[in-house]
């Protein structure tokens, strides 16, 4: 059995009927909503609880005494 991870939260109709889906539940990948509906599914989880994600975003303003690299125009 391997596993597979819903992507979105939504109500789902299938040819079953209705199944609610909630971000990041876990579904056995021969599931039958899984094998009909592919697309709400990933192999890798959307959402990982306590994960750091490390942005690589520049600050508006510098820190003190800090000097920015800058090139003339010409």
């Amino acid at each position: 059995m391997a596993a597979v991870f819903a992507t979105t939260d939504c109500v789902v109709s299938w040819s079953q009927g209705q199944s609610p889906l909630c971000k990041g539940d876990v579904w056995d990948d021969q599931a039958q909503l899984v094998l009909e509906r592919p697309d709400l599914f990933a192999a890798e989880p959307t959402l990982i609880r306590g994960r750091q994600v490390v942005l690589s975003v520049e600050t508006a303003t510098a820190a003190p005494d800090a000097k920015r690299a800058t090139v003339k125009r010409k």
